[in-house]
């Protein structure tokens, strides 16, 4: 994964950069861990309130953030709504508008006939009215990494981001990967010299699109860091207002050991063969409530840049499908029968908020005690 790059944290000087990495435990990270682990089952924003709190504890509120976006990543969020939130909403105003409501009473006796006409509790619609803001989902499932490795994503994460501004970016392993080879070649300007020891050159212009350069920099460096004795070297020009560019060096026994790649998020990536074809910056598959946050815009804007690319998409709601993509998505949901099944089969396909994407499709989650084993469901 790739940090959100407003909470890029590095250091500058006489030619060099590098990402500022976490190095021993810091308390900071055992405290954001008890956050989300306290927040199950809890709305999106208390927990985002008590993270602001959290950047008044002494540290950097880049690095508090930076630490959130990942430990966000082992997160599953979940809108709770008994019936559509638009309904519920016009028909409490509507059954408002009909009669005078000054008093929490009154307010009450409101919600309690709509409730009734939905054969629901006033707390379920209470849940419903707003659901459909961000604030409003509830924390449904949190996977909870040890400080020590939490540390280390965080590490990892940080350096994508920072690697998204690379005019260039060298680096050799040894052995043998296909995958990863293929994964080189479709970046223009890039090529892979070698054979007992790879070394692959990857020439990179200036982009705005450095979102999309840093997943597919993820998709490279995520393979390189497991492999056996490897280097990287990057010509870095960062932050855009400098007009020079530093170099980066890092080996896997020379800041390497700070690093690791969260599984969590690279559980059943099938390796599939590479086709050129025209798609999005954003992927097959955009959640874009999700997306729009993670660029810090709105989703009419990210909707814009989606129309002017020219990509068609199916419009399920607020999540966008490649028609290719829907058809195999649909097929791949019928042979998912868990939570974690699910889970672990859109993290593949790079999508974070995947309840989203299960809700489009029509399927519902009978929740268990192991959540991860809860059972889906088609309405």
């Amino acid at each position: 994964m790739s940090l959100p790059f407003d909470h890029i944290r590095y250091y500058r000087r006489k030619g060099r950069i590098k990402p500022v990495f976490i190095r021993e435990p810091l308390g900071i990270l055992d405290t954001l861990i008890e956050v989300y682990s306290d927040h199950v089952d809890k709305k999106r924003g208390e927990l985002e309130d008590v993270l602001a709190d959290c950047e008044h504890l002494g540290y950097n509120y880049k690095q508090v953030r930076g630490l959130a976006a990942v430990l966000e990543s082992r997160s599953v969020f979940q809108s709770r709504s008994s019936i559509s939130p638009l309904e519920a909403r016009r028909q409490v105003f509507t059954e408002a508008a009909s009669t005078t409501v000054t008093t929490w009473e009154e307010r009450l006796e409101v919600m309690e006939r709509v409730a009734e006409r939905h054969e629901i509790t006033v707390e379920e619609l209470e849940d419903s009215l707003y659901a459909d803001l961000n604030d409003e989902q509830y924390l449904v499932d949190f996977t909870a990494p040890t400080p020590e490795m939490l540390m280390k994503f965080y590490n990892y994460a940080n350096m994508v981001a920072l690697l998204a501004y690379a005019l260039s970016i060298d680096i050799a392993y040894r052995g043998e990967d296909t995958y990863l080879e293929n994964l080189v070649n479709r970046i223009k300007n890039s090529e892979i010299t070698g054979s007992e020891r790879k070394k692959i050159s990857m020439e990179l212009k200036p982009t705005s699109q450095v979102s999309y350069r840093a997943g597919k920099l993820d998709e490279i460096l995520r393979r390189v860091i497991v492999k056996p004795e490897w280097s990287l070297r990057a010509s870095i020009k960062y932050p855009k207002r400098y007009k020079t560019a530093c170099l980066f060096q890092i080996t896997s026994d020379g800041g390497g050991e700070y690093l690791a790649v969260d599984e969590h998020e690279s559980e059943m990536i099938i390796e599939i063969p590479l086709q050129d074809k025209k798609m999005s910056k954003y992927g097959e598959v955009v959640v874009v409530e999700e997306v729009a946050q993670r660029e810090g815009v709105t989703r009419a804007q990210i909707l814009k840049e989606i129309e002017n690319e020219g990509i068609d998409y199916i419009d399920l709601g607020g999540v966008l499908v490649s028609p290719e993509k829907h058809s195999e998505i649909e097929s791949q949901l019928k042979s998912l029968a868990s939570l974690g099944e699910a889970q672990s089969y859109f993290r593949s396909l790079g999508v974070r908020d995947f309840m989203a994407v299960l809700e489009s499709y029509g399927y519902q989650v009978e929740w268990s005690k192991s959540r991860k084993d809860s059972r889906l469901y088609r309405l």
